[in-house]
Formats: structure tokens, sequence, C-alpha cells
């Protein structure tokens, strides 16, 4: 065995001094381990052993070879963990160690500590993706390797505070040695979030293994919570799910010493009172700005579900918080300075969403109400920022964040949605209006029943898209199912030309998300070009090319705008443009290419870069579909760069070749060409960085000539404008003295600000955290502080206080989910203390169950879409579910921070009561399906006669709660008073007794103005007028019965 171990020490010092290749290192240890073989665990001692009594860091290449070692199975994790426990500072020091170190003088050898942790963490990998155990008797022998590390750690950290503290010394320990306990945590938890280690510690077997890691545990997790309280709390809830607690710790009761003093820290907490539930005005004007904050989020059964949950019934103060919520955030928008793009993107919510949301919640208020609360949303709003045509000149002047024109759009809006009359409108505003309503009010599928008529149509109405004028909504739904319906009929020219008149307009895309959801308008052309092939009697082969890359233009424009992975196009991994999503700018070695990749590949090099042939011919589109030829555009660029520095091929070639990449059939190849070339271009190990230039002057300097091509190619410029700009800086940083960046920077500088994110700019960053004494964490607070002081009664400040979701985007980001939920916390800690915690509950409940791109904690399904988004995969903890941890440990709280633990309960409370209310709202809402409501619901409904005093009475209760002026609001009540007894004499007028097969009755929107919001018509078949009593008053009930709250009937056509 010694001649053994000489051998391999010898082989394993020679590697790591010679820093032998990975491959050659792989084939001497097979030929050494054939002759002769040494056990894992001491041959992983042998090359985990320290080699110097003064090694303090880590030697990357025995990382790589304990990775080695454990793919080639020479020794298992186990042996890995035993061995770097063996000369870990924490393995505790024998007496017989310890008295050989006193004879020989010499201190004993340890790790470096940054070895440990760099083992832990790749070992949590292996465990959390079940790479391992490969074994049981592996799984057996990591829980004890790891049980007992655990316990030394904790034993001899205590021991070393112990002795400082009897010294006098107070000393924090060092960030080295948190980062291992940290290490050993994640791999504590991947052990227990292993299935394969869960199953073995739940057999009778192996209940003495359990026990020993229990105890380990429980006195691990204290310990780990003094410096990482995030990890520590994870493992806490795991302890509790799977009850690895040590059980000899438990009292005469079978209750534990620490349960005794948490038992009553929780009664306490139990007893604490709510504070009074108040509806701030910050609360909506969070999540709408939630919603809003990048790509948007603003499905109809999300926003109608949280406004339900929020104000319960009562939906005449929906109205109007609704209303007044949104133009407080475009009112935010315009004071922080927001892009033109964003500004227009929250006009389009105001004029094209709110009307619609406004007359689905119509059929469950009193019918006359819906001016009077419009009436006096605006009355809450900011005169300054939503000033008179008379009293600004922004437009004049070319400002196009110009709110001026703002409310006669909403309120033209408005009228078309039949919510006002359109003479009410001067009234409204104040002045006379510059233009009224549009003439007509579209209808989806009128729309798509014009456009399958007339293809000519859909261009015209994605014209219309950006009018804000209140027709947006239908005609997305229109374009959506129109797009589909081309996908289904396979009328690729139609596509092409739609794709091409949509990728260019940005803004058109912002108002489709509004309505629809990414899925319903990408899947259909992700699955067609997914099944895209070529017929049998193909005759020219670039025309396909045509098509298929305005397709793919269009959906690349969606995804790199709104940072869409294929889970939100609804589409698998495999798919075609989920790959090339993932390795569409990755080019790949020719060694790595298949045969027929290699073929195309060479086709391509020698149609563009021959000097003897007159160009593509059509035997090169032939030979090669558009999706294998879009998947080896990154490794066309690697060729042409290598063969170019090489001088292979000469610039001039090359930049002829490049030119047919600027026509439409080949331009979007510059998406993947240019992403690889933007990454290539920042390598520091090559010498072809003249070449790159020359290139990217060439694609991106260089306009085509003809129009179709310049539109698709400033798109492409757009797509990637963030990667060319992130490139082209940092090439200046470095070469400073170079001339032909900037002229590159100048060119995309129209480009720019392509993406929405819901991260902030490095501008915005700066701002939240470079005051004197400002951190991440305070802005948080600060911005907690000033919604929580925006009052709607306060009449001093109308305009809201600057706020973004962004910023907790950036905090969830920058400082995790713990401490911006600590942030939240101790800020409505500090305003309850002050006497303003109810308002500041609001706030941070609202912050908390705000809608988020990733990992919301409301689902956010577009569940009226024709496609809903399928459930994103979770990547990380939200702010709910940490504050559930919060939660789940807040009796721990009670001595040290007892106002803390209070907070924490009522967040919870508050928290969960509303989740609880959204989600039954959602279930109600699915439980309708309102193209299937049929007129046998409604023959079983009772429908009683309209209640003239509750309707006069309510009527006098909303004038007296009314702010403003009560003459015209009076006015106005009578004349939508009068109108609804108009509209219900029409109602019986328009009974036909003749023939008794069917009975009509309409309810005209133009008839009963305000009542529906819609146009109803509806048959009742063989109905017996017998059992109906008198017919005089048919009012259906709709303001009185709470089970037709939330229907909207503008579908029952």
């Amino acid at each position: 065995m010694e001649s053994l171990i000489k051998e391999w020490t010898r082989f394993l010092d020679r590697c790591l001094e010679n820093r032998i290749r990975t491959d050659v290192f792989d084939a001497a240890t097979a030929q050494l381990y054939s002759k002769s073989p040494l056990p894992g665990r001491k041959l992983a001692a042998l090359l985990l052993k320290p080699r110097s009594a003064s090694a303090s860091s880590l030697d990357p290449r025995v990382v790589v070879y304990v990775e080695r070692l454990l793919a080639l199975k020479r020794f298992d994790a186990s042996d890995v963990l035993a061995a770097a426990y063996q000369y870990s500072r924490d393995h505790p020091t024998r007496s017989e160690d310890a008295g050989r170190a006193t004879k020989d003088g010499s201190p004993r050898w340890y790790s470096p500590l940054e070895l440990e942790e760099v083992i832990f963490h790749r070992l949590h990998k292996a465990f959390s993706t079940a790479e391992r155990p490969v074994s049981n008797s592996e799984a057996v022998k990591t829980l004890i390797a790891v049980s007992r590390w655990m316990s030394a750690m904790v034993t001899s950290h205590t021991s070393d505070s112990m002795i400082q503290a009897m010294a006098g010394i107070q000393q924090q320990p060092q960030q080295q040695s948190i980062n291992v306990r940290e290490g050993l945590g994640m791999l504590v938890v991947g052990l227990i979030e292993n299935g394969r280690i869960l199953e073995l510690l739940n057999r009778d077997q192996l209940k003495d293994i359990r026990k020993t890691f229990s105890q380990s545990l429980s006195t691990f997790v204290p310990f780990l919570s003094q410096t990482s309280l995030q990890i520590a709390n994870r493992l806490e809830i795991s302890q509790k799910e799977h009850e690895f607690y040590d059980k000899s710790l438990t009292g005469v009761n079978g209750e534990t010493n620490q349960d005794a003093g948490l038992e009553v820290a929780t009664l306490q907490l139990e007893a604490v009172m709510d504070l009074p539930i108040v509806n701030t005005r910050g609360g909506l004007f969070i999540f709408l700005s939630a919603i809003l904050a990048a790509r948007p989020l603003s499905d109809d059964f999300i926003i109608l579900n949280h406004l339900h949950a929020r104000y319960k019934i009562d939906t005449q103060n929906i109205a109007i918080e609704l209303v007044t919520a949104t133009f407080d955030i475009l009112a935010n928008a315009m004071y922080r300075s927001e892009s033109s793009q964003t500004m227009f993107c929250l006009k389009s919510f105001l004029v094209n969403k709110i009307p619609i949301l406004l007359t689905k919640l119509a059929p469950s208020i009193f019918p006359m109400t819906a001016e009077i609360c419009i009436t006096q949303a605006l009355n809450h709003v900011d005169p300054n920022a939503f000033p008179a045509f008379s009293q600004g000149f922004d437009d004049i002047m070319g400002n196009s964040n110009s709110l001026s024109d703002v409310r006669q759009d909403f309120l033209n809006s408005c009228a078309l949605h039949k919510l006002i009359l359109p003479n009410t409108i001067e009234r409204l505003l104040g002045e006379t209006p510059m233009q009224g309503p549009p003439e007509t009010k579209y209808a989806h599928k009128d729309l798509l029943s014009q456009c399958k008529m007339n293809f000519e149509k859909v261009n015209l109405f994605i014209e219309e898209l950006e009018n804000l004028d209140g027709n947006a909504g239908a005609i997305v739904l229109a374009v959506a199912e129109f797009i589909g319906h081309l996908c289904e009929t396979q009328m690729t020219m139609y596509l092409k030309t739609i794709c091409n008149l949509l990728s260019r307009k940005v803004q058109a895309l912002d108002i489709m998300l509004q309505f629809t959801s990414p899925s319903s308008i990408l899947r259909p052309l992700c699955q067609f070009l997914e099944e895209w092939h070529y017929d049998g009697d193909q005759g020219e082969y670039q025309p396909v090319y045509d098509e298929f890359g305005a397709i793919l233009v269009l959906i690349m424009a969606f995804v790199y705008r709104y940072g869409l992975t294929y889970h939100d196009l609804g589409i698998s991994h495999d798919s075609f443009v989920a790959q090339l999503l993932e390795r569409g700018h990755h080019s790949v070695v020719p060694e790595n290419l298949t045969d027929e990749q290699g073929h195309q590949l060479g086709g391509w090099l020698r149609g563009l870069y021959d000097a003897d042939k007159e160009g593509l011919s059509n035997e090169v589109f032939a030979s090669c579909r558009p999706q294998d030829f879009y998947m080896i555009v990154p490794t066309l660029f690697s060729q042409t760069v290598m063969a170019c520095s090489a001088e292979v091929l000469s610039l001039e070639s090359v930049k002829g070749g490049l030119e047919y990449l600027q026509e439409t059939f080949l331009l979007p190849s510059l998406i993947g060409g240019l992403s690889w070339l933007t990454t290539h271009a920042l390598k520091q190990t090559h010498e072809d960085l003249d070449v790159t230039m020359q290139i990217f002057h060439k694609l991106v300097r260089s306009a085509p000539t003809s129009g179709d091509a310049q539109a698709m190619h400033s798109t492409i410029i757009s797509i990637v404008s963030a990667r060319l700009e992130r490139c082209f800086r940092t090439l200046k940083r470095r070469h400073p003295s170079r001339t032909d960046i900037e002229p590159l920077l100048h060119s995309i500088k129209s480009n720019l600000n392509y993406e929405r994110s819901v991260y902030p700019s490095m501008t915005e960053l700066e701002q939240w955290t470079n005051a004197p004494h400002n951190t991440l964490n305070y802005s948080l607070r600060h911005t907690v502080q000033q919604l929580s002081q925006w009052s709607p009664a306060n009449s001093l400040q109308l305009n809201p206080p600057s706020y973004t979701h962004r910023q907790v985007y950036a905090s969830m980001r920058i400082l995790g989910a713990h401490k911006t939920l600590r942030a939240i916390i101790d800020e409505v800690k500090t305003q309850t203390e002050s006497g303003n915690g109810a308002s500041a509950l609001d706030i941070g409940v609202s912050i908390i169950c705000a809608p988020t791109i990733e990992n919301s904690p409301i689902p956010v399904n577009w569940t009226g879409s024709t496609i809903p988004a399928p459930t994103p995969p979770r990547t990380q903890l939200n702010l709910r579910e940490m504050l559930k941890a919060e939660f789940d440990n807040a009796a721990s709280l009670v001595s040290t921070d007892p106002s803390g633990a209070e907070t924490i309960v009522r967040l919870h409370r508050r928290v969960e009561s509303h989740l609880a209310m959204v989600a039954q709202a959602a279930l109600q809402s699915a439980q309708i399906e309102l193209p299937n409501v049929g007129m046998v619901d409604v023959q079983t409904q009772n429908l009683p006669d309209i209640d003239m005093k509750a309707m006069n009475d309510a009527a006098a209760a909303t004038i007296a709660a009314a702010g403003g002026n009560l003459e015209m609001e009076k006015e106005a009540l009578q004349r939508s008073l009068d109108q609804h007894l108009e509209g219900l004499g029409d109602a019986t007028d328009g009974l036909d007794l003749s023939g008794m097969g069917g009975m009509s009755v309409g309810v005209g929107a133009g008839d009963a103005t305000g009542v529906l919001g819609g146009d109803m018509d509806m048959e009742l078949p063989d109905l017996d007028l017998g059992d109906m009593g008198d017919m005089g008053d048919v009012g259906m009930g709709l303001g009185d019965d709470d089970d037709a709250w939330g229907l909207n009937f503008d579908n029952m056509l």
C-alpha cells in the first residue's frame, strides 16, 4: 500500500507542478489506475492534502482534478468530503497529533478555506440537480461526513468565540470563514432537497443516520443564522417540513426546551391586534405601476380580481380609484422624465384599456354612476400635470411627453364605449374639445371577418393601432386571431406583410401586449416556423427565405424588447425558436459540425465569397433550410473573420459577400451574426480586431438601399443595440486611440433603449445610491415612507411621489428577497410607531403582492386570451414567500424586537388575506365562460322590478359623497336616470309577441347610455310568459344581483 501511495503522490504532485491538461490527466490517471488501483478515500486525501504550511490560496488545478476524478468515478462525493475534512481547521485536533506537532516544532498544515468553499458549492450543485448520489453507499457516507462536519464547525467556532470572550476580545468572523459556513449550508440544502437522500433518511434501517444528521442540523441552523439568515431560514423550513429534529432535546412532556419559550411568544403574536384597513391612494398606484413596469401584465382578470379583492363590492369607488391611479401613473412618469415610448404606453393604457375595464364594472353598479365616477376621478387629478389646451403649448413646441391632450382622449374613449354622452365632454374638460370621439366602435369579431374577406383591411387596422381613440383593444384581438388564422391556412405572403409592418412599429408591440398574452401572438408563428418545409415543386427558394425571415424578425423583436423566454412563447425547449434563442449566437468549431452542417456551411461560404461565381445560386438556398441556416450563422461569421484575418479571403471579398446579408431575405441573420461578433470582439485572445471593426462598419453603418430592407435593418440594429453599445464602449475604453469606434456609437444612437427592461439604468441606480449615507436599502425605505404619507385627503399634494417598480426589481436582484423585505418591514414598523401604521401597512402589502415578470405572487395567466400564458418556472423566493419564512420565525424575535415581530405578523395576515380573496375572485371568474352564457341560465333567474326608491336613495347618497360642483353632478344623475327609464321603455317596446316560438329582448347601448356598456340581444325560445308576471320593468337585476357582478355582456352576441 505504501508503494502505491508514494507512486500516486509523485504522480499528482507532478501533474500539479506541470499544470497538466485535463485530457492528458484523464489518460494518465486511467493508465496508472489500471496498474496501481488505490481506494477512493486515500486517493482524495492525496490530492487534497496541503502541499505547504503557508498555503493560503487555492490552486484551481486541484479543483479541476477533483472534478475529473469524480467524473471518472475514481472516488465519490463522500471521499472528497472526508479528505477535505481531514485537513480542515474545523477538524478536531487529536491528542496524539497535538503532541507530535509539539515535538516536531512545526504547526499543523491546513487546506485553504477557499478550497472548502468551492468543494461545498460544487457538490451542492451536483446534489441539487440529482446528478448525485450515484449509489446508496455514497449517499449514506455523504450524510455521515456532512453531519460530522456540521457538528465540528459549530464546536470549533463556538469554542473560539468563548476563548475570545474570556480574553475580552470582540472579533467578528472573517468573510472567508462566513463563505465556508454558507457553502456548507448550501450543501445541506442540496442534500435535504434531493429525493434519493430523503428516501434513504426515511428508511427504518438508517434511523441512526437520521438521528445523527438531525442532531447536527439542530445545532448548525442557529449557528448559521448568525451570519447567513436567508440560508438558515431555508434550512429551517426544510427541517420543519421533514421533521429533522433532535429528539434528545425533548422534555418530559415531549416539548423541546426552546419551544417552551417560543409557545409563549407565539401566543403573544396571535393576540396582536390588526390595524384598520385603509385603501390608500398609493396602494393601487403601486399595483398599476407594477403591471406596466416593462412587459405589460395588464390581464383584465388580474386587474379586476385585484380590484374586487381590495374594494369588495364598492364598485363605484373601484371606478373612481382606477381612473385616478392611472392618471397618477402618467403624472409620475412625466415628473420622472420617462421616455416618450413609456409615456405613450401609459397613455394607451389609460385611453384604450381603462374604459374597457369600466364597461366590465358597469353591470355590477347602478347604471347612472359612470359619469359621476369619471367626474370625481378628474377632480383628483393634478392640474399641473394635465393642463388645458389653452394653458400649454408643449404640443406645438414638439414635446411628445405633454399630457395636455390626455384628458380629452380619455373622455372621447369613454364616450365611444357609451360610458358618457359625447355632449358632456366639453363640460368635463372645461373647454371646447379639439376633436370628438371616433364615429365607430370596433368589435374584434367584425374586424376579423373584414380581414378574412379583404386582407388589405388588416394593414389599415394596424396603422390605426397607435391612435389613442379607444379602439386599440378590438384591433389587437382581431390582429392576433388573424395571425393565427394565416398560420393555420399557410398564407405566407400575407404573414410576411403583417410581420414586416408590425416589426417596424415598436409602439404597436407595446399596445398589443396590453390586451393579450405574448404566446397568443407568437406561439402560432413559432409553430409555423418549426413546421416550415420546402414544397416538392418549389421553384425559387429565395422568396422562402424572405417570408421566413420576416416572421422571424417579428418574433425576435418581441423577444428582445421584453426579454421573453421560450416559456413565455409557449413552445418546447427543443423547438427551433427555443434553440435559436439559446444557441443562435454561439459559433461551433468545425470539428463539432455534422456532415450536413459542414456541407451547408461550405455552400454558404462559396456562395458569398467565391469571386468566380456570380453570387448566391438557387442551389445554395435549396440545400439548406432556413432553420438550418440561422443555426450556423455564428459559425459562418466565425469562419469569415478567421479567413479574412489569415488573408485567405480579402477584405473586399468579405465586404462584397456581406452585402447579400443586407437584403431582406438574409437580413435577419444579422441578429445572430452581430451578437456573436460583439462577444468575439471583447475577447482578448485574438489579433483580428481590425477585421472585426471593418465588418462592424459594413453591417452597422452601411444601410441597405431598398426601403423595406432599410426598415428591417433599422429594426435589427435596434434589437441588438444593447449588445452593440456595451461592446463599442468597452472597446473604446480599452483602445482610446482608435478613431473607428465613435462613428459606430453615433450610428446606433437612434436605435438605443429598445429593450423594455424591469431593471433600472445605471443613471437611475446611481440616483438611489450616490447621495451621502444613501444605500439601495435606505432608498427603498424612503420610497415606502413617501408613499405611506401620500394621502388622498391631502389636497396640497395631488402629484404622486416619485416611484417606479424598477426599484423593487433592482433591490430584489442586488440585495435579495430577504433584505428587500426587511427594508419594507423596518419602514412599516417605523411608520406604525409614528402613528401612520395603517397606511404604511397597505403600502407594504401592495409592494409584496404586486404582480411581477418572474416569480410573481399572483399568477398572470391571461385567461381571456386566445392562448393563455404558460406558467413560468420559479427561480427564487418572492417577497410573499420570504414573508412566510419571516412569519414562521417571528416568535423568536419577540424577546429582541417585539415591534418588528408584530409588523411581520400584520403584514403576513394582510398579504395572505388579500391573495386568498384574489384567488377566490379568480376562481369565480374562471367558472364564468362568457361565450357560453345562454338564456337557459337567464330563464331561471328572478327578474325583480326596479325599486325606484332605492335608486333615488342611492343617487342622493352619491351626490352627498361626491365633491366638486354638486349642481352639475345632479344634472348628470337626472339625465342618466331619464335615459335609463327610456331604455327600459324601449326594451319593453321591443317585445315581439306575434310569434310565440321566440321572444327578442333588445337592450340597446345607444338607448340606455352607460347602463350595460354594450349591445345585448338574446333569444328566448319557447318562453312561457304566463309565469313572468308584469313585464313592465325588465331590469334584470344587474344592479342588485351580486352573482352577476363582473360579467361582461359585450361577448354575449
